[in-house]
């Protein structure tokens, strides 16, 4: 997949060449995918899920990799017809409690599970940057998640969002459903944006890449971390319309077709 690649120019000549390439392009606005685009959660989630085999480890049955393929195999399942609510890992652990988890277990396992939400996530690596430079262009922001409301006021505070955008600029889709196409459609009528008009930023190929590339937007971006995303979200893209990052920190080197004609 091509990657967006650097080039040397000064700070200033960054903006006014990424302000040229919008123009060029007809982009109005940047929309970002949030967890694991700009700030990470799947370390906070396998830190928890290991620990949860461990506990399961301690209960005994099954060995770890037993254990943890018997939840992947029912989370996955289930992250179907939940999504990401997280009334969903209650539901994994009844599940589990086919195999000979008692009451006090299974309690034990839920308690481990809901610190997910409590444990304050990191940015990727330069997204504060990038966040402050597409700041500085004057270009309009959102942020689409998947996560409900109440977990994602909480990312904003810790974060410090309101730096770069306010809460306005945050469009929370259905915690219950799946990101889709229609949803991104959706976020879109929000920020009273086109498709067409639009860069999308996002790690997973399922719900952010895939969907809004049918919608017709023409320049995506796929972050791609250090660790692998779930498996669940893993499926081939578009590479005439989508390009690499590390973070949306690289949206700065867009310019770079300007310059470089």
């Amino acid at each position: 997949m091509k990657q967006v690649k650097k080039f040397c120019v000064s700070p200033v000549e960054q903006e006014l060449s990424f302000r040229v390439w919008c123009q060029k392009n007809d982009i109005k606005a940047v929309l970002f995918d949030g967890d694991d685009t700009l700030w990470r959660t799947v370390p906070i989630f396998r830190m928890q899920m290991g620990k949860s085999y461990d506990r399961l480890v301690e209960i005994g049955h099954f060995d770890r990799e037993t254990w943890k393929s018997k939840v992947e195999e029912i989370n996955n399942r289930l992250f179907e017809t939940c999504g990401v609510n997280p009334i969903r890992w209650d539901l994994v652990v009844e599940e589990l409690g086919q195999f000979g988890l008692d009451d006090q277990a299974k309690s034990q396992l839920k308690q481990v599970l809901a610190e997910i939400y409590q444990i304050p996530p990191k940015f990727v690596e330069e997204t504060e940057s990038g966040l402050a430079f597409l700041k500085s262009t004057g270009i309009q922001m959102g942020i689409v998640t998947h996560a409900n409301v109440e977990w994602t006021r909480r990312k904003f505070g810790w974060l410090g969002l309101e730096r770069f955008l306010g809460w306005d600029d945050v469009f929370v889709v259905d915690e219950n459903g799946q990101k889709t196409k229609q949803s991104w459609m959706e976020a879109m009528n929000y920020f009273k944006v086109r498709p067409e008009n639009c860069v999308v930023v996002g790690d997973s190929p399922r719900s952010d890449i895939n969907p809004v590339c049918e919608l017709g937007v023409r320049h995506c971006f796929l972050v791609k971390n250090k660790y692998d995303i779930w498996s669940i979200h893993q499926q081939p893209v578009d590479e005439l319309k989508t390009q690499e990052v590390r973070s949306v920190n690289d949206l700065r080197w867009l310019g770079r077709e300007v310059v470089y004609k």
